[in-house]
């Protein structure tokens, strides 16, 4: 006699399965659920999503790296690969939809794919153009998807200067009312977006989904923890845009200013050995101009 079903405990069961990567597990869950006529939503909104959240907030402390989070996603796109037909039967709304690829010239897509994983498992639909994408790609795909959201990403200083053909090209196509443009990648800074046009910049994956969730009108709250990791990553961003000046006194004042903000970021609990290897960083660029 096959053992009665029960939903808190299977939804419990598909919690810790994405959390652990566990696939299998996470599809025999959610075809546990369906089996059982558990309306999709709930199965998303209950056991999904929640465990997604969790995977994020462990990848912001450090507690998990990019295997981790890569493995939880694949598990939830799995369950979710599910869901989704009976889900479009139900007409459920999508928190977004979001266009993402590596810039022209650039053929990188770890970071680009960690991104589009997370998305998805945040709620949004995503359309990954792959690496080497030119503007008219984007702009194509975002006018066939009705895309809320493009992000762009690139992994080299030389590829990174492609963004503002892409930021124009959304105006040109005229979209710039209707979708907003994110950037992210290892060369990318706050001061860069800003320069370029862009509606946001994400200084990693899980920075980059609660950008996206913002620009949908979600808020999202900003834990200690978390803007201790912002900190961080933002004296990081100040560091690198210090070091690429030419005038040695700029790069020791912008150096400088960096510092203040990474010990800002140790105050208030960030990552001790990440906040050193930055501190020590800065201290052989001063050394080289005194």
């Amino acid at each position: 006699m096959a053992a009665e079903f029960d939903f808190a405990s299977t939804v419990q069961i598909l919690h810790e399965a994405i959390i652990g990567g566990d696939a299998p597990t996470a599809v025999s869950s959610v075809q546990d659920c369906i089996d059982n006529e558990i309306d999709a939503k709930v199965i998303v909104n209950d056991g999904m999503l929640p465990a997604m959240d969790v995977v994020g907030e462990r990848f912001r402390r450090n507690e998990y790296y990019v295997h981790e989070v890569l493995v939880s996603a694949r598990a939830m796109k799995m369950g979710m690969a599910l869901v989704q037909p009976l889900l479009a039967a139900t007409g459920a709304e999508p928190l977004g939809t979001v266009v993402i690829g590596t810039v022209r010239g650039d053929l990188h897509d770890i970071g680009k794919n960690l991104l589009g994983m997370m998305l998805e498992g945040a709620g949004f639909v995503v359309y990954d153009l792959g690496i080497d994408c030119d503007a008219q790609s984007y702009i194509d795909k975002a006018i066939e998807t009705d895309a809320n959201i493009i992000g762009l990403s690139a992994l080299l200083t030389t590829t990174m200067i492609y963004f503002p053909t892409v930021v124009q090209a959304v105006k040109d196509a005229g979209l710039g009312d209707k979708v907003s443009v994110i950037v992210g990648g290892a060369p990318v800074t706050q001061d860069w977006a800003n320069e370029v046009g862009a509606h946001g910049y994400g200084a990693d994956a899980a920075a980059g989904v609660a950008l996206a969730k913002r620009l949908m009108g979600v808020e999202v709250q900003e834990t200690p923890e978390e803007a201790a990791r912002r900190l961080l990553l933002e004296a990081r961003d100040l560091f690198e845009v210090a070091i690429r000046r030419e005038s040695p006194q700029q790069i020791t004042e912008e150096t400088e200013a960096a510092r203040g903000v990474a010990l800002e970021a140790r105050d208030m609990g960030a990552d001790d050995a990440a906040i050193q290897r930055l501190l020590e960083a800065m201290d052989r660029e001063v050394a080289r101009y005194q």
